[in-house]
């Protein structure tokens, strides 16, 4: 497929490769690319690990190192048919799309196969045991996809006759994909999860489509999920009172809380919350004692707790965590939002419905805004 000259609202945007904010000029990928100029760059509105530059039927996919923005980043190079000579080198993996077999490692990645309708090309799976797609498992079942154990131990003969064109990771710090990569095979990194707002982790949809040359629909899917979810923050933040919101629970006498620029709280902000540490610089959690956050939440209006427990999850099931619970004003008044991902798909399903996300956080909080309106994710913590 040929990107030329166009425009998807501003997602898909002309420009020139030297003119794009591009990571070190003296990387040698880019050096093979010194005497072509893209077609077309998708460069993403919200999310910020990923590019895509468009040479006619080639495509250079660009992953940010999610740990060093200033580090040269990873480069997958795709085409429809064999690797040209003049970019065959051993700093530029070659993908040949569309891909007809693939390996996920993350329960979120099958839900972006779904989504454009390529789910039927997953051949291995890693810990299907927190996956929730009955397509996925029936195909389990008759063999048609292959379990391969642990994501962090895979059961390597069992990939290798799976025969994957690509293996999707997680990136780590720590990273534990050694055996994979000394196996040969090809591993893309999802740096999704490392998104912090809720629109840039869904946008990593047409991250994933560029492999199956499916960008048209993934950008349309997107947008529809982009336009859906804006309507509903422009709403929540219309209201003239905000609640006070208290988030997480005490784990190992920790308790995380999200920082301001986190994805929790964005989703708070555009849902019409308001939360205390919205101002505490930081994309990931901070790390409390309970005194500090009873002292901080204490008299909070709700309290939106995620967990993920076996069966219905309630008041008693929480005391039992911890007992000091039952002090939060929230607790008092049965203001307790609870999802839990044990079958509602928060952290599954959900990166791909954060307007769904949304519109429940914005419903709990401003229910006269969308009075008919059925939660999917949360629900109202029972005894």
């Amino acid at each position: 497929m040929v990107f030329k000259n166009l425009l998807m609202s501003g997602l898909l945007t002309l420009m020139f490769l030297s003119s794009c904010q591009s990571p070190n000029t003296e990387d040698p990928v880019l050096k093979l690319f010194a005497d072509f100029q893209p077609d077309s760059v998708f460069q993403p509105t919200y999310a910020k690990g990923f590019s895509i530059y468009y040479y006619d039927s080639l495509k250079l996919i660009y992953i940010a190192d999610p740990w060093d923005e200033t580090a040269p980043g990873k480069y997958i190079l795709a085409g429809s048919g064999p690797c040209p000579k003049q970019f065959k080198s051993p700093d530029l993996d070659y993908l040949r799309y569309p891909v007809k077999n693939w390996s996920a490692f993350s329960s979120t990645q099958i839900e972006f196969a779904n989504k454009i309708g390529v789910l039927n090309t997953l051949g291995s799976v890693a810990e299907p045991q927190y996956i929730s797609n009955q397509y996925v498992h029936e195909r389990l079942r008759k063999g048609k996809i292959k379990n391969i154990g642990m994501a962090y131990s895979p059961d390597i003969e069992v990939l290798l006759s799976s025969s994957p064109q690509f293996v999707f990771v997680a990136p780590f710090k720590d990273n534990k994909y050694t055996p994979l990569l000394d196996a040969g095979f090809l591993l893309i990194y999802d740096s999704s999860y490392l998104e912090s707002s809720p629109l840039g982790r869904a946008e990593w949809l047409i991250f994933f489509s560029a492999f199956f040359d499916k960008e048209k629909v993934a950008i349309r899917e997107f947008k529809n999920i982009e336009r859906q979810y804006n309507s509903i923050a422009v709403k929540a933040n219309a209201v003239n009172f905000k609640p006070d919101i208290l988030t997480g629970h005490i784990y190992n006498d920790v308790w995380y809380m999200p920082a301001g620029d986190s994805y929790m709280a964005q989703l708070f902000e555009d849902a019409g919350a308001d939360y205390r540490y919205k101002n505490r610089a930081g994309t990931g959690s901070i790390g409390l004692d309970f005194e500090t956050v009873f002292n901080d939440f204490h008299s909070s209006d709700i309290w939106v707790l995620i967990v993920n427990h076996q069966g219905t999850f309630n008041k008693s099931d929480l005391l039992q965590m911890d007992e000091r619970y039952a002090g939060f004003e929230a607790f008092k008044k049965d203001r307790i939002l609870v999802s839990n991902s044990n079958y509602s798909g928060f952290f599954e399903k959900g990166i791909v419905e954060p307007d769904v996300i949304l519109k429940d956080l914005a419903f709990y909080l401003h229910p006269n805004l969308f009075p008919d309106y059925e939660p999917v994710y949360f629900q109202w913590l029972k005894e």
